[in-house]
């Protein structure tokens, strides 16, 4: 039962509780792949935007242990003017209607690439299959930032089966048991999530964190704008420490009330992990309020995760304290209304 339905008319409270389900359905996914097609790569191109787009930052993250080549998240109607036949685009939209991901399609064919698509149809599915190129399916009905464990897992899943990389049944039986036990507990007031959320009232956001977590700091700041609708904004230590932290000096908290985030995990280099605490020190003593964040999983996959489920937590919290409705995106919608009439 929602607890939230006064606020919540999408129900993404029980979307939210069920996205290990997601882990499962995905990972289960038949497809099949020829792996003859994917060797000999120069780059991988994921293409998107949005929600389906934080799936390729999220796999650099993840997989950035194992990757060999360069791998880039493309978030435009063109491809980098490098992409070529030796590169594999991976075409990611949920919908299969994003304009800027069927152009980037369209110019992945004319440049000659080897492509994969993933989503739930649309015309995307249709390019893939009218020039004879693998569409990996996900099940419909979700807003596309709901839909992450469907679109990453099943990103993960073609890359396990083309051997660009390695992940174990294991690895996810693991991810899948932590997020579910994370269900249970980050579903229910009491809880920091919650607790996070009460912090964040009334304040601006501004998230920092490592390069090793850009990709969950990016993906707290879209959730804060799409769930919440909360303004945010990002910083990565080290560069904010040579730019940012300056305009930090004459901050005027009754004005302008900030909250720093810092989203901190044990694999960040020693450096960064001194320069957090000095950069917490130095805004603490302009009267900056700060929040750390940092999950206690035992692998660093498993962190990732539960960072990225838990500040997708807060941002629902956030959401229904501010007595806002988290599913509705109206002006999202109106701008492709207005594009749709223009063609």
């Amino acid at each position: 039962m929602n607890p939230y339905s006064k606020f919540d008319s999408g129900n993404m409270y029980e979307v939210l509780k069920d996205l290990p389900s997601q882990i499962t359905t995905a990972w289960n996914n038949k497809f099949s792949v020829d792996r003859n097609e994917f060797t000999n790569l120069s780059n991988i191109v994921l293409t998107g935007l949005g929600g389906s787009a934080i799936s390729g930052d999220i796999a650099i993250t993840f997989l950035h242990k194992q990757l060999k080549i360069p791998f880039a998240v493309n978030r435009s109607y063109q491809l980098p003017n490098y992409a070529g036949k030796d590169t594999l685009v991976i075409a990611c939209s949920y919908s299969g209607n994003t304009e800027e991901t069927i152009a980037a399609y369209e110019d992945a064919l004319n440049k000659g690439c080897k492509i994969v698509s993933i989503g739930s149809g649309g015309e995307i599915q249709k390019l893939s299959e009218k020039n004879g190129r693998l569409h990996i399916n996900v099940s419909r009905g979700f807003q596309p930032r709901c839909a992450l464990g469907l679109m990453f897992f099943n990103l993960l899943k073609f890359v396990n089966e083309s051997k660009l990389a390695f992940i174990s049944d294991d690895t996810i039986d693991l991810l899948f048991q932590s997020l579910k036990k994370s269900s249970e507990i980050y579903s229910t007031e009491s809880e920091r999530p919650y607790n996070d959320a009460l912090k964040m009232i009334g304040k601006f956001p501004v998230i920092h964190s490592s390069d090793i977590l850009q990709s969950v700091n990016v993906r707290f700041r879209c959730q804060l704008a799409e769930n919440s609708k909360v303004l945010s904004y990002s910083g990565i230590i080290p560069e904010l420490n040579h730019n940012e932290i300056i305009g930090w000096e004459k901050y005027d908290g009754y004005n302008s009330p900030f909250l720093v985030i810092q989203l901190i995990d044990e694999s960040d280099h020693p450096r960064n992990k001194l320069r957090f605490e000095i950069t917490k020190k130095i805004l603490s003593e302009s009267g900056v309020e700060l929040l750390q964040i940092q999950s206690v999983e035992k692998t660093f996959e498993a962190r990732i995760m539960d960072l990225i489920y838990y500040t997708d937590w807060v941002s629902f919290y956030l959401a229904v304290l501010r007595k806002v409705d988290p599913t509705p995106i109206k002006n999202i919608n109106t701008l492709k209304e207005s594009l749709a009439q223009i063609k």
